[in-house]
């Protein structure tokens, strides 16, 4: 152990917003907290607190005790109270990464009103580390992080302070809290100094083992815990009676001083993700499956990101620039609502049932601002488009792509009859003549309620509203296709219903064919190459909690399930599609004992419908599980044979190779199991010889490879639903030995409800697909449609063409994750990019916009080199960049 010099106190409060009881009741517990600490702080002017570091916590106080503002800030301002630099503690894995820029976005706005913000990434308690948070932390302009869960070893392995590199090679020097300890270690320390003073030897007597610098960070504080006015007392007593000096402190001060002298650090790399493999830290686990925990919240999530991301902020971003109209307060509360439900403990879907409740609320509010926000703009854009050559007795509808690439596509329309007449077919053409092919798919009787503002919104009568699918080709990129839709009441004779007795469909490049046992067997019609077993749904017993799956100790799995039903239809209108009805026979819960599943038995009903188009190699699945069973686990499972090369995961501006076999902890040590189930966001793929496997999917996080035993390959296993009980009750089953939470009931953690879930399957010689996050942001983000008057409004400025793209981007070897208005400015716009690939590419984007400068930028903003603009006349500009590998590009656009 290096010699001590000095020892660092810092006091806090760990402040979970809701978990085990509901937010008001931990806000009502938060406002005589603070009343407390600001009492303290008034008395004892040497006292100083660090307020968790989201700042969320100063909005639900003074929401309260608004009267308290003026001495929050002073006490920020003179460094006793230390706020920031996030709004909330997130979990990293489980929300997007853009996400996570909004997010300290949010919480400086709030914090620098009150003074000085925490330039420290601050992430005590999450599950996990993603491997790009050092980048995204630099790019923020902050030097250092402070971390706990995930990264555990010897003080060799572990050492207290290290360099952690990101896959571009950003480097960020940060602090690892005490594996044992973590935030914890000097929490309700004793008011008898003489007592203090014995706990705080063995404190440091262990965490200084692990210390390069010789100074030792000791965290005064618990969730949820009150500030120790004591401390101060003890303190001058520690420092009467011991050589090594202690400070009551800050997390920066502590930062600072043990690395003044510049010591050498160790440098470590990648995510940090492992359980705890030394003795002694009962209380470090990452608790791996909270991401398939009430798995609907995730999905939700999902919808909301991607609604906010890759819909309003880009429609937000050309509104400004095109028609000078924004909306950013309105996008500012949408965010918040979402971001309220980013805390760990919420997303990760591990709280009490009446915390979750509230989160569906939250994210209904963020849906109903986005959906409203997204008419708002599609309007605001297709004023000036020309519709006069739309024929007598169709209407024009505006077809949106928020992608920045071209792209296929089917699309969703809504078309109200003007009576109650009952329609067969719909007919549909652009500009040039060219007919699509549409299918009524349903028809409902509707009260029409116009959602557009600046119409009254119960101008029309009860209708029909008959929605139409349309299979549209090359859509341009971050644009619109308008085109005339006519309703037909005679059918479409050709294009009728082709019943198929043999449960498969194809297109010129692949047969998908449903098996006797429910399987899926996908060929490859140019290479002849079959796939078989895939598909397969697995159900075994979960008698863990909300954090941890635990399989019970006599556990089975049921893998085989009967097919009631094929149907074939879509012929003959771009695409085909095919629905599966499954009916999988398993136990109804587990036994009060937890040792086995109970011998009541019940059937789990599945539907599956499977889509796919006339051209491409991508089919889209759709399986909607009508849960009525308890305790149990629900996996899609896909044999792949791989050989030793790892399945790929798609992450945050990353993706990720895990290990194909893990090594579990040794039993001395053993707390919990080494996780063999991992993260993923959006997709996954695999590659063996030339082929590549890609599965993409909405708001799942969660996948396992399984190796197997002798033969080549093995199983991809996706995690759809965990159906449980209990808050923290994991003691019952066999991954984990502690409680993280308290064992309360979480009675709608069962998901006894109807689930959806939607997720697609990609096949061919890689050579020839598109990069796997291209196919996943085309299985997610819809087309989207809005029906126009067929008159545009005299005062809108001309846009003569029918199709227009504003802005393309040339390579999909570049992933682009954000088009916005820069942030709390109005003079341009902002991109962002990532390399995913491990060398450089260079980007061409192609703006159709009236821009006139572009300068590169850190993910805070700060400007940085300006990028030159070719001008391509009556086309625009290209803009020229080269992304290094795994680099995030952030680039902002001046009218």
């Amino acid at each position: 152990m290096r010699e001590l010099k000095e020892i660092h106190l810092v006091s806090h409060t760990h402040w979970d917003r809701e978990w085990y009881l509901p937010y008001e009741v931990f806000r009502f517990r938060l406002v005589g907290l603070l009343d407390r600490l600001l009492r303290t702080l008034e008395e004892h002017p040497p006292y100083r607190f660090h307020l968790d570091g989201q700042a969320i916590i100063l909005e639900d106080y003074l929401e309260i005790r608004p009267e308290n503002r003026t001495k929050i800030e002073k006490f920020v301002q003179n460094g006793q109270l230390v706020i920031g630099p996030w709004y909330v503690l997130i979990d990293e894995y489980l929300v997007s990464p853009e996400s996570i820029i909004r997010n300290l976005e949010e919480g400086g706005r709030i914090a620098s009103a009150f003074g000085p913000v925490l330039q420290v990434g601050y992430l005590p308690d999450t599950f996990g580390h993603i491997a790009q948070m050092p980048q995204i932390l630099k790019q923020y302009g902050m030097n250092y992080g402070v971390i706990w869960r995930g990264h555990n070893g010897r003080p060799d392995q572990a050492p207290t302070e290290f360099e952690w590199e990101a896959p571009n090679g950003d480097c960020l020097t940060t602090i690892h809290l005490p594996y044992k300890h973590g935030y914890t270690s000097a929490m309700d320390l004793s008011e008898d100094p003489e007592e203090a003073s014995v706990r705080l030897r063995e404190l440091v007597a262990d965490i200084g083992t692990h210390t390069q610098t010789g100074y030792v960070l000791l965290m005064n504080g618990f969730d949820h815990m009150e500030p120790q006015t004591h401390i101060p007392v003890l303190i001058d007593y520690w420092n009467e009676h011991e050589q090594v000096p202690i400070k009551h402190s800050g997390i920066v001060d502590y930062i600072v001083a043990s690395l003044a002298d510049n010591p050498p650090l160790m440098r470590l790399h990648g995510e940090f993700r492992h359980t705890n493999h030394s003795p002694g830290a009962a209380i470090n686990t990452i608790l791996p499956n909270v991401l398939s925990s009430r798995v609907y919240l995730k999905q939700q999530n999902a919808a909301a990101q991607n609604l906010m991301e890759r819909w309003v902020e880009p429609l937000e971003a050309l509104s400004l620039l095109v028609r000078d109209e924004h909306h950013p307060q309105f996008v500012r509360q949408a965010w918040k609502y979402i971001l309220q439900n980013h805390p760990h403990d919420s997303i990760c879907g591990c709280s009490i049932d009446e915390v979750h409740q509230e989160m569906e609320t939250r994210f209904k509010k963020a849906d109903q601002i986005g959906e409203q926000l997204v008419v708002q703009s599609l309007l605001q854009l297709s004023e000036g488009i020309d519709r006069s050559w739309v024929p007598e007795g169709s209407v024009p509808v505006l077809l949106f792509n928020s992608l920045p690439w071209r792209r296929d596509a089917i699309a969703e329309i809504e078309l109200d009859a003007d009576d109650e007449t009952v329609y067969r077919s719909v007919r549909i053409q652009d500009r040039d003549g060219m007919q699509y092919k549409g299918e009524i798919v349903s028809i409902d009787k509707i009260c029409p309620i116009e959602k557009y503002a600046g119409k009254y919104p119960l101008g029309k009568a009860e209708t029909n509203r008959h929605k139409a699918w349309v299979h549209i080709k090359n859509m341009p990129a971050l644009g619109y296709k308008l085109v005339a839709a006519k309703l037909s009441k005679v059918p479409i004779l050709d294009n009728l219903p082709i019943a198929s007795a043999s449960a498969m469909i194809e297109n010129e490049y692949l047969r998908i064919a449903v098996e006797a046992d429910g399987t899926v067997t996908w060929t490859d019609l140019k290479t002849g190459r079959e796939w078989r077993g895939l598909h397969r749904f697995e159900d075994s017993g979960d008698v863990g909690d909300e954090y941890s799956y635990s399989q019970p100790i006599l556990n089975e799995r049921f893998v085989t399930s009967s097919v009631a039903s094929v149907s074939v239809k879509g012929e003959g209108y771009g695409y085909k599609r095919m629905t599966i009805e499954y009916e999988l026979s398993i136990p109804k819960s587990a036994d009060p004992r937890s040792k086995r599943r109970s011998e009541d038995r019940i059937t789990l009903s599945i539907t599956t419908e499977l889509t796919l188009p006339d051209s491409g190699r991508t089919a889209s699945f759709r399986t909607i599980v009508d849960n009525r069973a308890r305790d149990h686990r629900l996996r899609l499972l896909f044999p792949l044979p791989i050989g030793d090369r790892p399945v790929v995961a798609g992450g945050h501006y990353d993706v990720s190779a895990r290990p194909v076999r893990v090594a579990q902890p040794p039993e001395a040590v053993w707390i919990e199991n080494e996780p063999t189930t991992f993260p993923f966001r959006h997709f996954l793929f695999a590659d063996h010889d030339h082929d590549r496997v890609i599965l993409n999917a909405k708001g799942l996080h969660e996948y396992e490879w399984i190796p197997a035993p002798s033969a080549d390959g093995g199983t991809l296993a996706i995690t759809l639903f965990r159906s449980v009980s209990q808050l923290g009750g994991a003691d019952r089953g066999m991954t984990t030995m502690i409680r993280p939470g308290p064992g309360v009931a979480a009675e709608e953690g069962q998901c006894i409800r109807k689930m959806t879930f939607e997720y697609g399957v990609t096949i061919g010689r890689s050579e020839n697909l598109p990069a796997p996050w291209r196919v996943a942001d085309e299985q997610e983000i819809a087309v989207k449609s809005r029906v126009l008057d067929k008159y545009k409004s005299a005062s809108a400025a001309p846009v003569d063409s029918s199709e227009y793209g504003w802005l393309e981007l040339d390579t999909d070897a570049i992933h682009m994750t954000s088009v916005r208005p820069i942030p709390d400015q109005g003079n341009g716009i902002e991109l962002r990019l990532v390399n995913l690939h491990h060398t450089a590419v260079e980007a061409n984007l192609l703006i159709g916009l009236p821009i006139l400068a572009a300068r590169l930028a850190g993910l805070n903003g700060e400007l940085k080199q300006a990028v030159d603009l070719q001008d391509r006349g009556d086309q625009g500009r290209r803009l020229v960049v080269s992304v290094r590998p795994k680099e995030i590009m952030t680039i902002q656009l001046f009218r």
